[in-house]
């Protein structure tokens, strides 16, 4: 190649380039638009067909239309021959406990009842769906990739900060390694859970936090578990001052009301030991009948075990990983304010950020010992959002110091009360 063949490609090569930057935003959209199509396509083509998709079902059903659980067992059934491939309605129905659920009325009521209706957000999210005209397996598997798409794009405006247009291309694939694909190819509401929790922490960067307090106690009503997570958020608030500590104890007291009127009216609550026990022991077809026995021998058995499935899972280990990086780096000296020796608010909701991600899985480990992602999708995403997004962003500000949109986690690029501020 000559002399000037080569600055001919370079200067072609630039204008490229500069074309790209000049039209950041319409190329970063064009990326995430093409992205969410063939994740969607994905998704939808090959969905993953859980039991669990049954209960949901069929407690949507009855809210759009209340009916003798005689009826609605066979109707649920016909939806799923209707609806399912006859693989997957075979692995539904592939045992002895799962035939008995598809013909005894009263184990069918029972189960569907057994903490599967206390989704009491998404159960009627799913039967507003079906009012509409969508059919109902469709219905929840278009509402999974929906709530991970959404948590996708949040994700994406997480952190405040501008960063290099390349890391918009590496975003998504790093969130679907943390569990977004398997919450959105199960009829199930954990990508709904993982949504929510991630919107809670987006509000907290975009330092919404009376808005936060005041959604805090409806949490409750999209997954009981967590209530973990709403007490890590209120906690941070009333001790470390980014609020009215008042404020705090009145969501905190709202959130705790919720929770009795959710097991008081809405619910029949299942004890602690049977959600354990129905998961590890045996699946009785009664559950209501069962008495669930959970001795300290036996729950040790479960942590090991437990502990043991982390083996099977590799992104629990890089979870630890990327959280312990990520919170010695923002403790380090050079996020302290030289003048105060204070880090800002915004580097300690970071730091709050990566911390409660870890109590978080580690509290809910505890109580209930299984390592699924479904149930740390959001966690795992946030901790590998935040970590790899801020050092790369480090990088940036190294190697384009001379750009003030580069500045790492400036204070003033927060929103406060809907503005920006100046």
């Amino acid at each position: 190649m000559s002399l000037a063949q080569s600055s001919n490609t370079d200067a072609l090569m630039m204008k490229i380039v500069r074309g790209v930057l000049a039209n950041r935003r319409s190329v970063i959209g064009l990326w995430l638009l093409i992205f969410i199509g063939l994740f969607s396509t994905l998704v939808l083509s090959a969905p993953n067909y859980e039991w669990d998709l049954i209960p949901y079902i069929a407690n949507a059903m009855q809210i759009v239309s209340p009916q003798p659980i005689e009826q609605l067992q066979t109707n649920v059934y016909q939806v799923l021959n209707n609806s399912l491939p006859s693989y997957a309605m075979e692995k539904l129905t592939n045992s002895p406990s799962r035939v008995v659920l598809s013909q005894d009325p009263e184990a069918f009521r029972q189960t569907i009842a057994f903490f599967y209706d206390s989704r009491v957000i998404y159960t009627h999210i799913i039967a507003a769906l079906i009012y509409t005209g969508f059919e109902p397996v469709m219905a929840s598997y278009v509402f999974s990739v929906f709530c991970s798409v959404m948590s996708m794009l949040l994700l994406t405006r997480l952190i405040p900060v501008k960063v290099p247009i390349g890391l918009y291309i590496v975003l998504p694939f790093a969130v679907l390694s943390c569990g977004l694909l398997d919450v959105a190819r199960l009829a199930t509401p954990d990508s709904f859970a993982t949504l929510v929790s991630i919107v809670l922490y987006y509000l907290l960067f975009q330092n919404r936090v009376y808005i936060l307090l005041l959604l805090l106690p409806f949490v409750i009503f999209v997954r009981t578990d967590l209530i973990l997570l709403i007490a890590l958020f209120q906690a941070y608030f009333f001790f470390f001052g980014r609020c009215s500590r008042i404020a705090s104890a009145i969501s905190g007291v709202a959130t705790l009301a919720a929770y009795w009127f959710l097991n008081t009216f809405i619910i029949e609550p299942d004890p602690w030991s049977s959600l354990i026990g129905y998961n590890y022991g045996d699946k009785p077809t009664h559950p209501n009948e069962f008495v669930f026995d959970i001795s300290a021998q036996a729950y040790a058995s479960y942590l090991l075990e437990g502990m043991m499935s982390f083996s099977y899972t590799p992104i629990g280990f890089v979870f630890f990983m990327l959280a312990v990086i990520g919170i010695v780096l923002y403790s380090a000296k050079y996020f302290v304010d030289p003048i105060n020796f204070r880090i800002t608010t915004l580097h300690g909701d970071v730091l709050f950020s990566l911390i409660s991600c870890v109590v978080y899985l580690i509290t809910h480990f505890l109580l209930f010992p299984v390592a699924w992602t479904r149930f740390f999708a959001a966690q795992y995403s946030l901790v590998a959002v935040i970590v790899t997004w801020t050092t790369l962003s480090i990088l940036a500000a190294k190697n384009y110091s001379a750009y003030t949109e580069f500045d790492l986690l400036k204070e003033n690029d927060r929103r406060i009360d809907g503005n920006e501020t100046q």
